[in-house]
């Protein structure tokens, strides 16, 4: 997984979580007391330093930011454990996934706009 230096555009997970903590109002002091973690290790997410946390600090992030946790892990680069269980099980579904990458810009706009019309109501 890159780290997350790669990404320090204005989208990045870092950044979201740092805008979601201002509108709050709260501290990196007051987040990180809330989340459990140091202060120190939420100013380098932050700041776009170094690997992205575990799935559950994400979530845990997201709860305490009022924020979507699937729009939190899908920044991070979480892939979930379910993609990996299909692929094992539908070797189709493997080669899709293999082939994404690959695929016209455009098309991939298409499909991400289809699979958002799709998507599960917000926990």
């Amino acid at each position: 997984m890159p780290d997350l230096d790669a990404r320090s555009e204005e989208g990045s997970f870092g950044r979201r979580i740092q805008a979601l903590r201002r509108a709050k109002g709260l501290t990196q002091r007051q987040l990180a007391s809330v989340l459990d973690i140091d202060f120190t290790y939420l100013s380098k997410l932050e700041n776009n330093r170094g690997d992205p946390p575990g799935d559950q600090t994400i979530r845990n992030l997201a709860r305490a930011l009022d924020a979507d946790e699937e729009d939190l892990l899908a920044l991070a680069g979480k892939i979930p454990s379910e993609l990996r269980t299909k692929a094992a099980e539908d070797p189709e579904f493997a080669m899709l996934l293999r082939r994404l990458p690959s695929l016209p810009e455009d098309l991939l706009r298409r499909m991400y706009r289809d699979a958002a019309k799709r998507r599960p109501p917000r926990k």
